[in-house]
């Protein structure tokens, strides 16, 4: 496994829900992969609190509150890393196939829907501008801290996978990339996570396969013409 040496801030959100980018937050597991390593993102749960922020899963007030309970406590009362990538990596069980068109799991399922029942125990009814809206109840330790995230991203996932939202999720192309997203392009064919990532990589591979097979042919029995790459 290879760790991330980049910033919170620098891990592209291209997924279209704040679920999908959590699952896009390491590569390499997608069955077949030409990746030897997973690269790893979230190499501690203080990167994944400042991820959480960058992708507006927390606000920059809570983000503040829980600062220190984060970045200041001994490591045995920091929150727990390990039960976010489990979830992660559940949630990714449940996407992955139906980006494909297949059906996913239940036990994993159920995994989520039990974090969803426990994610909507951290909701409350509150007054907000004399208004009465949805928040969240303040966590006093790391384990609620670690549950109540937790919880956030169940609830969302479950709120994704009953949609119509659902109809447009898909899986990068790119045979090096498992990332998913949501297609909301106008006509519904986007391929790639990125155009300029994965999508350019990807039609210079090609075109460098095309330029060897000409080289094969340069004896006069060339059989094969380049095309324009923007056609790749």
């Amino acid at each position: 496994m290879t760790h991330f040496t980049g910033t919170a801030k620098s891990i592209r959100l291209i997924g279209g829900a704040q679920v999908l980018d959590f699952i896009n937050t390491t590569n390499g597991r997608r069955p077949g992969s030409p990746l030897k390593v997973m690269e790893e993102r979230l190499t501690s749960f203080q990167f994944f609190f400042e991820w959480a922020l960058h992708a507006s899963l927390i606000s920059a007030q809570e983000f503040a509150e829980y600062k220190a309970m984060v970045f200041e406590s001994p490591i045995s009362y920091q929150p727990d890393l390990d039960a976010i990538i489990a979830f992660r990596e559940c949630l990714y069980a449940v996407f992955y196939p139906l980006s494909l068109r297949q059906v996913a799991a239940d036990e994993a399922l159920q995994q989520i829907n039990l974090n969803f029942q426990q994610g909507a125990a951290w909701r409350v009814l509150r007054t907000v501008d004399g208004t009465p809206a949805w928040a969240w109840k303040t966590c006093t330790n790391a384990q609620e801290l670690t549950a109540m995230l937790i919880g956030r991203l169940a609830i969302e996932a479950t709120q994704l996978l009953v949609s119509g939202d659902l109809r447009a999720l898909k899986c990068c192309t790119a045979t090096d990339c498992d990332w998913i997203f949501l297609d909301i392009s106008k006509n519904k064919l986007r391929k790639w996570c990125q155009m300029s990532v994965c999508g350019s990589r990807e039609k210079l591979s090609r075109l460098k396969t095309q330029e060897t097979r000409r080289e094969v042919h340069s004896d006069g029995s060339d059989l094969y013409r380049l095309g324009d790459v923007t056609t790749l």
